[in-house]
């Protein structure tokens, strides 16, 4: 494994805390498009600065609106694209010589000089997604210092993230559990997640009309439905909701299966469905 370095030092002679380096890193983040005219409005915006916009409100709800998920991402996917890394890095300003290309501060930090182009790829890949995951978990992981077992995580995570072939459904369901305090973050990165859970149309649709119950109401209807329980975990509902080390793992399904269910039967509406008590 390439090995870990903090993520920048701060030059010769320079006192104080650099604490303001970690800040503007995951606030600035793209910031520099907003300086190219040629590219359009909509894209000149910092990947980071739309995060910053969605993560408050997000907390303050203590959930995710279903196209909030689906930002996010789309956010991590361009964070973690190597051709994003490599541009943001100035490994390719000399591919536009008639360009001035920008004041990059930041980067010049960031790079270590005694290290291959991939090997800073890697590396802002790896404080990328650190700092997203900071946003989602503030002070879950040190990434300052940094704590290396926690860098190792994110670096778990990333692997987890970016698998062959994995569908945007469980990208999605990454995010998802990645923005629930309640989710351990060792769970969020094994890749044995278990088996998709497959539904009819006709227990989708039950499951909408069962939206409006507290996570417990609802695990006593389900394991109560008449002719046949509905337990599509194949266990107890009312068994995983009392059992403390299941709980978690049970309300974490059902909210992805509300999910499910509302983009069958309510495509268009607002807000979302999750309910996390």
């Amino acid at each position: 494994m390439i090995r870990i370095r903090r993520l920048f030092l701060p030059q010769v002679g320079v006192r104080g805390s650099v604490k303001h380096f970690f800040r503007e890193f995951q606030n600035s983040l793209g910031d520099r498009r907003r300086k190219i005219k040629e590219v359009p409005q909509d894209r000149r915006e910092s990947p980071h600065a739309r995060l910053h916009k969605i993560a408050p409100g997000t907390r303050e709800r203590s959930k995710f609106l279903p196209d909030e998920l689906a930002l996010l991402r789309g956010l991590l996917c361009e964070l973690l694209s190597e051709d994003s890394c490599a541009e943001w890095l100035g490994f390719k300003d000399l591919a536009h010589p008639d360009t001035l290309p920008p004041l990059r501060l930041l980067a010049s930090l960031v790079r270590e000089s005694d290290w291959t182009d991939e090997e800073n790829i890697h590396k802002l890949r790896m404080y990328r997604a650190a700092a997203f995951v900071d946003y989602l978990r503030p002070d879950v992981i040190d990434w300052e210092t940094p704590r290396i077992s926690d860098m190792e995580w994110v670096l778990e995570f990333i692997e987890v993230f970016t698998l062959s072939g994995i569908s945007v459904e469980d990208q999605i369901n990454l995010i998802d559990d990645l923005s629930r305090p309640q989710v351990p973050l060792d769970t969020i990165t094994r890749t044995s997640r278990g088996p998709r859970i497959e539904l009819s149309a006709s227990e989708l649709r039950y499951i909408w009309e069962t939206r409006e119950l507290s996570h417990e109401a609802r695990a006593i209807a389900w394991d109560n439905r008449i002719p046949k329980p509905f337990q599509p975990l194949d266990r107890s509902n009312v068994e995983m909701y009392r059992d403390k080390k299941l709980r978690d793992a049970w309300r974490a399904a059902v909210n992805r299966l509300l999910t499910k269910a509302k983009v069958s039967h309510a495509p268009d509406s607002d807000g979302n469905e999750r309910e996390l008590n």
